[in-house]
């Protein structure tokens, strides 16, 4: 079965032609029968407008969010400007970025704030590249082990609603 809706209407008219081909002349000596097939088309394309009227008006139009803020902390200090992000099994990821005192919280969109809710993978880093008042580009080397960035192990849960998730990080 067709998963599109502009797939379901692409293929109801591809039946209509053909209905319409092969019946013109038969339809030209029986016009009972040509009134029932316009009934039964009529009430096929009501059933489909229902259908998608039904599927417009219940879909949930916004991700379900939930807030999301904290503190990462390497080896007891609060970690400054490094990423978080949080990267759900299927889905958008959220990004924090930390203040001079560790904290963050995550954005999923730039006007809006938290992540969707289910379990996500989490990547800290602090690898970056920042432009010089010359424009020339000085690469800012890693601070944070590898198991909590491209090897991460870190995950979480998040659920409807506000949560403080802090992250102790050791080195190795």
């Amino acid at each position: 079965m067709a998963n599109d809706f502009g797939q379901l209407v692409a293929i109801v008219g591809a039946i209509g032609a053909e209905l319409y081909r092969r019946g013109k002349n038969k339809l030209a000596s029986r016009p009972q029968l040509a009134i029932g097939l316009g009934v039964l088309l009529i009430a096929i394309c009501l059933v489909l407008f229902g259908k998608a009227v039904s599927w417009v008006f219940s879909a949930d139009a916004r991700t379900q969010l939930g807030r999301v803020s904290g503190t990462v902390v390497l080896h007891g200090k609060p970690l400054p400007r490094a990423t978080i992000e949080f990267s759900p099994a299927e889905g958008s990821p959220s990004y924090g970025i930390t203040d001079s005192k560790g904290r963050y919280t995550l954005q999923y969109l730039p006007n809006q704030s938290g992540a969707e809710i289910g379990r996500h993978t989490v990547r800290i880093t602090t690898y970056d590249w920042q432009t010089t008042q010359n424009g020339g580009k000085l690469e800012v080397p890693e601070q944070v082990p590898v198991h909590y960035n491209s090897e991460t192990t870190l995950e979480a849960d998040i659920q409807a609603g506000s949560q403080s998730l802090d992250w102790d990080l050791q080195k190795d």
